[in-house]
């Protein structure tokens, strides 16, 4: 000994090692298929929605006198503010049904 304990057990399975997965990492045709059905879904199914709602809720706290409008731009720089926040939080909302499709793929280092 090493004087290092040894906390393996003798019939454990090993788990397979990832394979590196970086720049140079070509996906598959099916992978291809997922990245671009996440991106579609998370743009039209969440990213326009929250975009639009947020942009509303901001307009509307403006015409209510809540929120003041800039006195040169008016309305235009909060509401572009609340769009772009909308939008990434709707790309963000949809990670965890990305990654459980990614999941789903058989023989893909990405679904591990």
């Amino acid at each position: 000994m090493n004087g290092r304990a040894d906390f393996r057990e003798p019939n454990a399975e090993v788990p397979r090692p990832i394979p590196h997965i970086g720049p140079d990492y070509i996906p598959t045709e099916e992978e291809r298929r997922v990245f671009a059905e996440c991106n579609d879904e998370s743009f039209w199914f969440r990213s326009v929605p929250l975009a639009a709602t947020s942009m509303l809720i901001t307009q509307g706290l403006i015409s209510k006198g809540i929120l003041s409008s800039h006195p040169k731009y008016g309305s235009i720089p909060k509401l572009i503010l609340a769009c772009i926040m909308g939008y990434f939080a709707g790309k963000l909302s949809y990670v965890k049904t990305c990654q459980e499709k990614f999941k789903k793929l058989e023989n893909s280092p990405l679904g591990e």
